[in-house]
Order: structure tokens, then sequence, then C-alpha cells
């Protein structure tokens, strides 16, 4: 059984923005992978989508005016299904679209990240980092909340690579 480690309460407004700053940086992370994850779906499907496409519209160009086996006229039409099910695949699953709002959100998470580790780099005592506290919450809760979610995996692998850097 794996130890959790037992969360304590942040005592001053530094330990709070530290901490903030840790899942920020997660969130940055596992948004960006999400995006690499749905462009390499979006690859994965496309592209033979398009291949496919490209040997039927040519099958169909070079067999015009022959005799066509019927063997050949039935695996161009699989073929021919099989490119149209991954067109239709691609649209409904929106993978471009989807890697777009990873992205975005991604470097939304950047900018407050920077933002919170100037305020920690600028501000001298807790009075100073107190008068930052909300406006950074209201802007990391609007950010959450138009966020798109990814997996658990996602979030793991995220978090790991977030530790080492």
């Amino acid at each position: 059984m794996i130890e959790q480690q037992k969360y304590r309460n942040p005592e001053t407004p530094s330990e709070l923005l530290v901490r903030w700053l840790k899942r920020l940086r997660e969130s940055q992370f596992a948004h960006n992978e999400a995006a690499k994850k749905f462009d390499r779906c979006r690859y994965f499907i496309g592209i033979p989508a398009s291949i496919l496409s490209t040997i039927v519209g040519t099958s169909v160009f070079a067999s015009l005016g022959k005799t066509v086996d019927p063997y050949m006229q039935i695996v161009v039409g699989l073929i021919s299904v099989l490119a149209a099910v991954l067109s239709a695949l691609q649209t409904l699953l929106r993978y471009s679209e989807r890697a777009e709002m990873h992205r975005s959100s991604a470097v939304r998470y950047g900018c407050i990240r920077r933002r919170v580790e100037e305020v920690l780099a600028t501000k001298n005592n807790d009075h100073e980092l107190n008068t930052d506290i909300d406006p950074i919450r209201k802007e990391i809760d609007d950010l959450a909340k138009d966020s798109p979610n990814f997996s658990d995996k996602i979030w793991d692998k995220a978090s790991k690579q977030a530790l080492k850097s």
C-alpha cells in the first residue's frame, strides 16, 4: 500500500503560492501532454484516411473504360468504406480542436505560473503577497472552469515530468 502524504494547510501566503506554483506547473505539463496525445491521434487517423482516399480515387480513375475484376471492385469498395469511416471518426472525435484547446490551456497555465513566480520573487513579505493572492486565485479558478479534462494517466505522467524540471 502506498503511503500518501498528509495534507497540511499552508501557514503563510508564500507557502500557499508555492503550492499553487507546483499545481500550475503540473497542469501546464498535463495540458501539453494531452495536446500531444490528440495530435498523435489526429495523425493516426488522418494519414490513413488520406492515403486510402487517394488509393480509391486513383483506382476508380485508372479503371475508367476497363473491365475490372469483381474481386478488385470489392477490395476498392472496402477501402472506400474504411476511408469514409476514418474520415467520419476524425470529424466526430475532433482531435485537432481538442489538441488546440489543451495547447491554449497550457499556455494560460504557464502565464499564471510565471506571474506567481514573479510575485514570489518580487514581494518581500506576507502582507505584500496577500494583495496578489485573490486575483491569482480567481484567474486559476476561471482557467480551471474553461479547461478541458484529461485522463489520470496524463496527469500522472505530467506530475512526474514536473518534478524533474
